[in-house]
């Protein structure tokens, strides 16, 4: 049996897993990566160089923040990846082109990632839990402080008296002044 089945592996799982890291990565320039993304038309520091003031390096950008969304999708595309690099596994075992074992590093890896799937799922359970019980105590310190809150002075009603003639613009007994 040819070794390509495993290069062939080796590949699917470089194109789903390190090809969007590589898309995803941070853009800074800054220490080490700087020195080894230098570009091919920077010449070498010399000694005359060191006199001179250091450039400023410009502050990287803060991260986007991660929102539950694009946390689902993440997720969702990782399961539909490794659902698939089974299924592509279990029909080269049943085409007869490999050995029954190289099924299990992908069924490994997607019991690891369910694994994991179902861990977050109890994470995402207890944050929710804790934000509502915290939103109920500060609904009941809210409640608690409004009935214990002394009461304010009543306002005094004023009885407002209306004349017995209403003027009326739009009356037709009515003449405009001067005419």
């Amino acid at each position: 049996m040819s070794s390509a089945v495993l290069y062939l592996a080796i590949v699917a799982v470089w194109g789903i897993v390190l090809v969007p890291m590589w898309l995803r990565r941070d853009t800074e320039t800054t220490g080490i990566t700087r020195l080894l993304h230098k570009r091919s038309d920077e010449t070498p520091v010399e000694d005359e160089s060191q006199e001179e003031e250091p450039e400023e390096v410009p502050e990287p950008r803060p991260r986007r923040r991660t929102t539950r969304a694009t946390v689902i999708a993440r997720r969702r595309r990782r399961t539909t990846g490794l659902t698939a690099l089974v299924l592509t596994a279990a029909a080269v075992v049943a085409s007869g082109l490999a050995p029954w074992w190289i099924t299990m590093p992908p069924a490994v890896l997607m019991a690891g990632h369910l694994a994991l799937l179902r861990v977050a799922v109890g994470m995402d359970t207890a944050r929710r839990r804790a934000a509502a019980a915290d939103a109920r105590a500060k609904a009941l310190e809210a409640r608690r402080a409004a009935e214990s809150a002394e009461p304010t002075e009543i306002a005094e009603i004023i009885e407002l008296l209306t004349p017995e003639e209403v003027f009326d613009q739009y009356a037709d007994d009515r003449r405009a002044v001067g005419e």
